[in-house]
C-alpha cells in the first residue's frame, strides 16, 4: 500500500514537473516570438536595415530574464563597440591616473621613459608634468626606449589607405601632440599649426587657409588638396614609420628648445625608476568614449601591456586578457585592437551583455555610467533625447556596419543591458540604421 502511494506521489510530482517545464518553454517561445515581431516591426524591416544581418540581445537585469534574443549568438564586426573592451583594460590596469612616464636621475642626467600616454603635449590637456620637469631641470635629459616592444604603428587589419585620415593616427611608445598635426584657422586665415616642425620650409602659408591638407604615405611632406575645409580646427596624422622615437624626441626638442637625447636602452636598473602619473584615467576614458577616439583607445591597450608585461605587445596583452577576464563569455571572440578600426574583430550581442555586466560588477555602476556616453551626448548627441528612460551606450560605425551596446535605466527603475549589431547594410547613411535602432529600443523600453 505504501509503495503504491509513493508511486502515485512520484507520478504526480513528475507530471507537475512536466507541466512546469511545458509552461516555461511555452512562455519563452511566446516572449521570443513577441520580441521578434517587435524587432521586425521597428528594426528588421526598416528602410535602412533591409537585407542586412542583425543581432539583438536585451536582458532585464532587474528581473533576471531575457527580453529579446535574435541571432544574439551570431558574429558581427563590432567597430567601435570594441572600445568597451579598451575601457575595461583602462579600468583594470591604469589606476586612478595614467602611469605616463618612468623617471630616474643621477648627478647630471635625467632619464625619462615614455609609457604610451596619449595626453603628452596634446592641446586638449593642460596638465603636463613631464614638460614642466624638462623645462625646469638643469640636467641633461635622456629619453629612453624599450627594445622589447612588439607592435606595429598600425593595428592588425587597419586600412593602410587611411594613413592620412584624422581618425587613424599611428600608435607609439612616445605619443606627442596626439601624433597629429593640429590646424587652427579663423576669418579665412590659417592662425596656427602645432607642431610647426614640418612646415618651416613652407612659403605663403597665409594663402592656404580653408584648404584641406594631406601628406605622403611615407615621410612627412604635407600638401593642400583641391578640397575646401572651413573647419576652425582639424587634424592630419604625421608619419613615424622611419624612426618613431627619434621623431618624437626631435619634436620635443624643437618645441621646448632644450638639449634632449635618445637612448634605445638605458643602463639604470629598473628598480630605481619612479612612475610619473599624468591625467585622471577616467577623464581620458570618458573623452575616448564620447567622441569615439581611436587613438586614445589603442594607446590604452599599449599602456595596459606596459603595465602587465613591462613592454608594449598588444597581441600578447589581448591574449592574456581573454584568458584572465573573458574566458567564460557565452561565445569566444576575436579581438585584435583597442579602437575597433580592424574588421578582424568579431563579437556577439550576448558577449557584450556579459562584458557590460562584468564591467559594472567589477568597477562599480556609478563609475562606468560616468564614462559611457548618455543619450543626447557624444556620438549619440542626435539620438535618444526623448527616450523613455536613460540610456548609456557606445556606438560603432564602419562601412556597412553599425553597432550600439550599453545599458538602460527605465522610468520604473528597471535596468536593461542591450546590444544591437548590424552588419552589411546598404543604407546610404548610417543615420537611417541608427534611427531604426533608436525606434526599436524605444519600443522595448516604453512602459517599463
Amino acid at each position: 500500500m505504501a509503495k503504491s502511494i509513493r508511486k502515485r506521489v512520484n507520478l504526480f510530482k513528475f507530471e507537475n514537473l512536466l507541466k512546469f517545464l511545458f509552461i516555461a518553454v511555452a512562455t519563452v517561445m511566446i516572449l521570443s516570438a513577441c520580441s521578434v515581431r517587435q524587432a521586425q516591426k521597428t528594426l528588421l524591416n526598416s528602410e535602412g536595415v533591409k537585407g542586412a544581418h542583425v543581432g539583438i540581445a536585451v536582458y532585464n537585469d532587474t528581473k533576471g530574464q531575457w527580453l529579446s534574443k535574435y541571432q544574439s549568438d551570431h558574429y558581427f564586426t563590432p567597430a567601435s563597440n570594441t572600445k568597451i573592451l579598451a575601457t575595461y583594460l583602462g579600468l583594470q590596469f591604469l589606476g586612478d591616473s595614467l602611469p605616463g612616464w618612468k623617471m630616474a636621475e643621477n648627478a647630471d642626467t635625467l632619464f625619462l621613459m615614455p609609457l604610451g600616454d596619449p595626453s603628452f603635449m596634446h592641446p586638449e590637456f593642460s596638465y603636463q608634468p613631464v614638460v614642466d620637469m624638462i623645462k625646469n631641470t638643469k640636467k641633461q635629459v635622456v629619453i629612453v626606449g624599450n627594445h622589447q616592444d612588439q607592435f606595429e604603428i598600425f593595428g592588425s587589419g587597419w586600412s593602410w589607405a587611411d594613413y592620412a585620415e584624422d581618425y587613424q593616427p599611428e600608435r607609439s611608445r612616445m605619443p606627442i601632440y596626439g601624433n597629429v598635426v593640429h590646424f587652427y584657422q579663423s576669418n579665412k586665415k590659417l592662425e596656427a599649426i602645432k607642431p610647426f616642425y614640418f612646415f618651416k620650409d613652407f612659403v605663403d602659408l597665409d594663402k592656404v587657409a580653408e584648404k584641406n591638407w594631406s601628406r605622403n604615405r611615407v615621410g612627412n611632406r604635407f600638401f593642400t588638396t583641391n578640397e575646401n575645409n572651413k573647419s576652425k580646427y582639424f587634424q592630419v596624422p604625421f608619419s613615424q614609420e622611419v624612426a618613431p622615437m627619434l621623431l618624437a624626441v626631435s619634436l620635443l626638442k624643437d618645441t621646448l628648445e632644450k638639449s634632449i637625447s635618445f637612448q634605445k636602452n638605458a643602463t639604470i636598473p629598473a628598480s630605481s625608476y619612479k612612475t610619473i602619473k599624468t591625467v585622471p584615467t577616467d577623464s581620458l576614458l570618458k573623452i575616448m568614449m564620447l567622441r569615439s577616439d581611436n587613438f586614445y583607445a589603442d594607446q590604452i591597450v599599449l599602456m595596459a601591456s606596459e603595465q602587465l608585461f613591462g613592454k608594449m605587445d598588444d597581441a600578447a596583452l589581448i591574449d592574456s586578457t581573454k584568458k584572465l577576464f573573458f574566458a567564460e563569455l557565452p561565445q569566444s571572440m576575436r579581438w585584435v585592437d583597442g579602437s575597433g578600426l580592424s574588421r578582424y574583430n568579431l563579437n556577439t550581442p550576448e558577449n557584450y551583455i556579459a562584458i557590460l555586466q562584468k564591467m559594472q560588477a567589477k568597477f562599480g555602476e556609478a563609475r562606468v555610467k560616468n564614462i559611457f556616453e548618455k543619450g543626447g551626448e557624444g556620438t549619440i548627441s542626435a539620438y535618444y533625447k526623448n527616450f523613455p528612460g536613460t540610456i548609456y551606450a557606445k556606438t560603432g560605425t564602419l562601412g556597412g556596419q553599425v553597432a550600439l551596446s550599453g545599458f538602460i535605466y527605465t522610468h520604473k527603475q528597471q535596468k536593461l543591458y542591450f546590444s544591437v549589431l548590424v552588419a552589411n547594410h546598404m543604407s546610404p547613411s548610417s543615420a537611417l540604421v541608427r534611427r531604426a535602432v533608436e525606434t526599436y529600443l524605444t519600443s522595448v523600453t516604453r512602459g517599463m
